[in-house]
């Protein structure tokens, strides 16, 4: 096994840092809110559902304190310009989220469902009572299937692996678990759903990130 080109983690610069965070964070969050608000918001003018879990998965224990986790998935891409440390790895992420959010958006169109487990109340949730409800407000009220958490969070992880040796290797996937892990045990998604997000991170991480990489060290795009 070939050992990391360059550290995993390293200060881009000024420039870079504002860059990232000043130019590329506000139009992807604006277009992140508009395909997954919008197909919450489309998908609430009809009644027609996918039902895409088992009976079986409704036995699955609820752990409040996963929500540590969940919440975490946001650090997972703020720390992107602190891995992705040039121009054309910031785009080549940059596109690839607007890909599988885009992807994600319209599988919600088409596959309209939501979770079947029931909002617990605040006797279950204890001290993380604040933390789960600001998260479960967050997710709105549909698009389920594919788990844009877990599409986030395992492609960040995916991609930042390749500049990382063993030690980080297992350090992030251990954390890119535990984001998924969350979903299911906080009950905000079925098994269906993160098995969806997590191909979709493949996708991402796998085909597209790549390719954009290449073409934007290239000057193509």
């Amino acid at each position: 096994m070939e050992p990391p080109k360059r550290p995993l983690w390293g200060w881009p610069g000024l420039a870079n840092l504002a860059y990232a965070y000043g130019v590329l964070g506000p139009p992807l969050l604006v277009w992140f809110v508009l395909i997954y608000g919008g197909a919450d918001y489309l998908t609430g003018l009809h009644d027609f559902r996918v039902r895409l879990h088992l009976a079986v998965e409704l036995g699955i224990p609820f752990v409040p304190a996963m929500v540590v986790f969940y919440n975490s998935m946001h650090l997972a891409y703020l720390i992107a310009p602190f891995i992705l440390r040039t121009r054309p790895e910031m785009h080549a992420m940059a596109v690839t989220w607007v890909l599988i959010t885009l992807v994600a958006g319209v599988v919600f169109l088409l596959l309209p469902s939501e979770d079947a487990f029931p909002t617990p109340p605040d006797a279950a949730l204890g001290p993380w009572r604040d933390m789960f409800r600001l998260a479960d407000q967050a997710n709105l009220r549909f698009n389920s299937f594919p788990s844009m958490h877990v599409a986030w969070a395992i492609v960040c992880i995916d991609v930042y692996t390749r500049s990382a040796g063993w030690l980080g290797r297992l350090c992030l996937w251990s954390w890119g678990t535990g984001m998924l892990l969350s979903t299911l045990l906080l009950h905000q998604h079925h098994l269906a759903d993160a098995a969806g997000g997590v191909a979709l991170a493949l996708f991402g991480s796998r085909l597209v990130y790549p390719r954009m990489l290449d073409r934007f060290r290239r000057g193509q795009l």
